[in-house]
């Protein structure tokens, strides 16, 4: 294609309007607007109110999340993001007792260790366990490390890891709660170099976690940068959000697209089709055909996306059906402070499966966050379902509620009734990166570079965080707009 300064405008689609849509969407108009290019960005989204997940509840005083309760402030991306859109002043930190997490071990509450003395003291793991901790220095670097997207054979789950470098009480005492409250998900059932690829790095950089820890302490101590986190290969940074909740992002996002002239935001238009001929695409939704489209640009979640490729690319749509969700039902829980017991000092609780309970964890969110319950309340989110008990959204309202009370009582010292109760149901709330997921992600890239002009992004992918999806927004829109000063319009290579 010519250069664009000079020639008729171009339009590009973008097809689903959570986060990683609109980001995509301002990243096009933007970068288009500052190489003086003549674009059009028309953005499809199925309901209404954009955003996705990224929603927040307001009911008489209490601020409850749809979706995430935030994001970690170590991504360049979103913070670029949050100053770009004018919203440093409305950032809130998370409280410093969001750094206490708690288990439930032994049908308890025993808050983790963040120090080697203090764990080694608890009752967390048995001593041949903390022992077999230990012995991960001993343990040899794993020969076909990072070659899971190339041979699915290699592809170890996060259980696998654990067991091999640290041990099944470590495995399922500890990183078992990790990757339920991140994932939803089962370790035993998660690709380890797509849900924690950290964590292969370390072991292919550094030979082990331990040894990893070990050098980067040194290295930040010779930096002057104090202690660090480093080498958990889990999520590291601090927690925050917006003095409205997440949904201030999202706001933000749709002011600075709508009533743009180089941006049409179509609302209330589900996308059922994606047609590609004569080298451009059409998108079909509720309000009929629209394009010619340049580049299409889908932000969808899979399964939306494989639906609406069906007919098209059934390689690409057979591909994206194979990326499970997780469903989950959140049971948000307000209380008098004075019938709960517990002092809630802290982030909030995981409880490992092997605990045979049926919520996944609780936030205390009102501890983590001002302003989300009213004065002399506290606010509790309850987690339950997940990849292991789709069974859970059988339930109604109340049984959830039930539920979730009568695992919580004895834990956090509940009396009474809750004076709020809300139930938040995501039949697909997180997408699952299980097995084979590197090297599907590689076939997927294959197959859509057959297409000109088609591209993928968003959570299904490489990431469930908000930080990610921004990241990856932002790289995909740089991805097209280069993209359209080098190729002309064609028909798919090898064809369909």
């Amino acid at each position: 294609m010519p250069e664009l300064t000079g020639t008729p405008k171009q339009q590009v689609a973008v097809v689903g309007g959570g986060v990683a849509g609109l980001v995509t969407a301002l990243q096009l108009r933007d970068g288009a607007r500052a190489g003086g290019r003549d674009l059009a960005v028309t953005l499809f989204e199925k309901e209404q109110e954009p955003g996705g997940n990224l929603r927040t509840l307001r009911l008489d005083g209490w601020q409850l999340e749809w979706g995430p309760n935030g994001f970690l402030d170590n991504e360049p991306a979103t913070l670029r993001l949050v100053e770009r859109l004018g919203l440093n002043e409305q950032l809130e930190r998370s409280s410093d007792l969001a750094r206490r997490r708690f288990l439930v071990v032994a049908n308890r509450l025993q808050e983790i260790p963040t120090a080697p003395g203090p764990f080694l003291r608890s009752g967390m793991l048995s001593t041949g366990a903390k022992l077999r901790m230990a012995g991960e220095l001993f343990v040899p670097r794993r020969k076909n490390l990072g070659q899971a997207d190339v041979d699915p054979d290699t592809d170890e789950t996060v259980a696998q890891f654990g067991n091999r470098r640290l041990g099944a009480g470590f495995t399922e005492t500890l990183l078992d709660p990790m990757v339920k409250g991140i994932f939803g998900g089962n370790a035993h059932n998660l690709s380890l170099a797509a849900a924690f690829p950290r964590m292969v790095e370390l072991e292919q950089q550094y030979g082990g976690l331990f040894k990893a820890m070990i050098s980067l302490g040194r290295q930040r101590r010779k930096e002057g940068k104090g202690s660090g986190d480093g080498a958990s290969g889990g999520p590291s940074g601090t927690l925050h959000s917006f003095k409205g909740g997440m949904e201030v992002l999202i706001r933000a996002l749709v002011d600075a697209l709508e009533g743009d002239p180089q941006v049409e935001f179509q609302r209330g238009q589900p996308v059922d089709q994606l047609t590609y001929a004569d080298g451009h695409w059409w998108v079909t939704a509720e309000g009929g055909s629209t394009g010619p489209f340049t580049a299409v640009i889908n932000a969808a979640p899979a399964h939306a996306a494989a639906d609406q490729l069906q007919q098209q690319a059934p390689e690409i749509s057979s591909l994206l059906r194979q990326i499970p969700y997780a469903p989950m039902a959140v049971i948000a829980l307000g209380f008098d402070r004075q019938m709960v017991g517990h002092d809630l000092q802290g982030f909030g609780m995981l409880i490992p499966s092997q605990e045979k309970r049926e919520l996944l964890g609780a936030l205390w969110t009102s501890s983590i966050f001002q302003g989300r319950a009213p004065d002399g309340k506290v606010l509790i989110r309850c987690m339950a379902g997940g990849a292991d008990n789709p069974a859970i959204l059988e339930l109604n309202d109340e049984e959830l509620v039930t539920l979730a009370l009568a695992e919580l009582r004895q834990l956090m010292e509940l009396r009474g009734s809750p004076v709020l109760q809300n139930v938040i149901r995501h039949e697909r709330a997180i997408a699952q990166y299980v097995p084979g997921h590197p090297a599907r992600l590689r076939s997927l890239a294959n197959e859509t570079s057959r297409w000109p002009g088609l591209y993928l992004t968003g959570s299904s992918y490489k990431g469930i965080s908000v930080n990610y999806c921004v990241k990856e927004a932002e790289i995909t829109a740089d991805q097209v707009l280069a993209a359209l000063q080098e190729t002309t319009p064609s028909t798919p290579r090898e064809a369909h």
